[in-house]
Formats: structure tokens, C-alpha cells, sequence
């Protein structure tokens, strides 16, 4: 609770005493609105969400115009390259890997650098009740990230589709089954992405460590446990958030085995409120 503090005008003096206004109560929509006053001031948020949008509709666009022949494939042929094996669905979403890299940077950078410059007291400070600041940082950074991935994904799909069709490659609709459940599922998972980076770097307080965590342990790690592990393991790897994600997307699985696609949109949120009510609860336990 903030109180406001007012000058009245005295005879004797231009500076009259200061008497206290009305107080303002600390409330959720007021931490909301400051957090997006914040996310919105960084210069380096609207590069990172630019920069993720068109990474994803530019190598969707390269993908496709490889798998249609339209380009020389890397290997100097002018056959379909390595793409030409993949639906064209997975072609023009080919960016996801690299978008989904950026947005988890992002999201990590959005739990963690107010610890390092110590801004975080301040913080705090001004809004009591902790687990709020959890929560505003996660609705302002939705407010970001689920625009940016919209226009991406509809910019890749859009790009991607057209460049197939004019080159006489195969297409998919809207309308085919699949089609736009995968699309929204993939922006789904880049802002699932976003929010874990955040609950992990206020859980961790450190950038360069969450960033580690957020890149290695969700996205690296998975794929090389699929690779080498036995298949005795898919059971237990197909609950991770990559393979969860590839239950209603385009993203590969780590091992051969994939949950259903509701199961996969369950056990992906899981993994998002375990990491925000994680982040709650260390927030209020632990000193900043």
C-alpha cells in the first residue's frame, strides 16, 4: 500500500505542510502493468521477438523452396535436399527449432536479469505480496510472446505453402485434418517455452544459468537421451517437454515414442505451472 503526499497552501508560506492523500492499495492489475511497463521498455525484447519471427518464416521459406527445387538443395543437387523425406507441414515449419532457441533466451532473460543488476528489490518492494510478481512477469511476457508466435507461425505456414505451391511442390490447407491444430500447438509450445525460461531463471537468479538449463536440459539433452539411451527409456522420455510438444506439433521426439495429443498439451502445462508455482514459492521463502 502506497500513500500520497499532497501540499496545501498555507498563508504564511508558498510551501504549505505536507498532509497524506488518499492511499493506494497494491493490487495484481498494478504489478501487471508495471511488468509490461517493463518488457515493453527493453530495446532487447521487440530485437529478440523480431528476430525469432523472421528466422522462423525466413529458413521456412529457404526449406521449402529447397524441397520443391526451386533453389540447389546444400549438397549442390538440384533433387529435393533434406527436406524432401518430411511433410510439407514439418518443410515450412523447419524455424521452430531456432525460434523456439530464441523465445527460451528471452524467457529466460525475463525471469532472471532483474537478479543480476539487483532491480529485483525494488521490486519486491513495491509489491508485497510476492507471488504476485510471478504472475505479472508471466501475464506481460504472454502478452509478448503469443502475438510474436502467432504472426510466425502464420508467416512460415503462409510463406512456406505458398512457395510449394508455385513450384508445383505438394501443399497442405487449413482446413486438412491436422493442419491447424499443429499450427496453434506450435505457438503454444514457443510460449510454454518462454514461460519455463522465466520460472526457471527466478528459480536459479542467474541468466547464463538458466539460459544453460532452459537450452541444454529442455531442447539439447532430450534429443541426445533419445539417441542414446535404449528404447527401454521412451516410456519415461516421451514425458519431457519436447516430446510432449510433439504430440500436437511438428517438433521431433526424443525416442520412438509419442503421447496422444491431448496427453501431450496436459503434461506440457504441467511442466509450465510446475515451473511458475516453483518460482512462487521460492520467491516467498527465499531472501532477494
Amino acid at each position: 500500500m502506497t500513500t500520497t503526499l499532497e501540499r496545501t497552501p498555507d498563508s504564511a508560506s508558498s510551501a504549505g505542510p505536507i498532509v497524506a492523500g488518499p492511499a493506494r492499495r497494491q493490487t495484481l492489475g498494478r504489478a501487471i502493468r508495471a511488468e509490461w511497463i517493463k518488457i515493453r521498455s527493453l530495446r532487447g525484447t521487440w530485437i529478440g521477438m523480431a528476430a525469432a519471427a523472421v528466422v522462423m518464416i525466413g529458413f521456412g521459406a529457404i526449406a521449402s523452396a529447397v524441397s520443391s527445387g526451386s533453389i540447389a538443395s546444400p549438397d549442390g543437387g538440384d533433387g529435393p535436399g533434406p527436406f524432401g523425406d518430411t511433410g510439407p507441414l514439418s518443410t515450412v515449419l523447419t524455424g521452430s527449432t531456432f525460434a523456439v532457441l530464441l523465445i527460451g533466451v528471452l524467457g529466460s532473460l525475463a525471469g532472471a536479469r532483474e537478479y543480476g543488476s539487483r532491480m529485483i528489490v525494488a521490486t519486491v518492494a513495491s509489491v508485497p505480496r510476492r507471488w504476485q510478481v510471478v504472475v505479472a512477469k508471466t501475464v506481460a511476457l504472454a502478452f509478448v510472446v503469443v502475438p510474436t508466435a502467432l504472426v510466425a507461425v502464420i508467416g512460415a505456414y503462409s510463406a512456406g505453402m505458398g512457395i510449394l505451391s508455385a513450384n508445383g511442390a505438394a501443399t497442405v490447407s487449413l482446413n486438412d485434418d491436422g493442419v491447424l491444430t499443429s499450427l496453434l500447438g506450435m505457438v503454444g509450445y514457443l510460449a510454454a517455452i518462454a514461460l519455463l525460461g522465466l520460472g526457471m531463471g527466478v528459480l536459479l537468479r542467474n541468466v547464463a544459468g538458466t539460459i544453460g538449463v532452459v537450452v541444454g536440459g529442455i531442447m539439447i539433452l532430450p534429443n541426445i537421451a533419445g539417441a542414446l539411451l535404449p528404447d527401454s527409456w521412451d516410456t519415461a522420455l516421451r514425458f519431457l517437454p519436447s516430446s510432449a510438444a510433439s504430440a500436437f506439433t511438428e517438433v521431433g521426439a526424443a525416442g520412438g515414442s509419442t503421447l496422444s495429443a491431448g496427453a501431450g498439451v496436459a503434461v506440457l502445462a504441467a511442466w509450465v505451472v510446475a515451473a511458475l508455482v516453483a518460482a512462487m514459492a521460492t520467491m516467498h521463502r527465499r531472501d532477494v
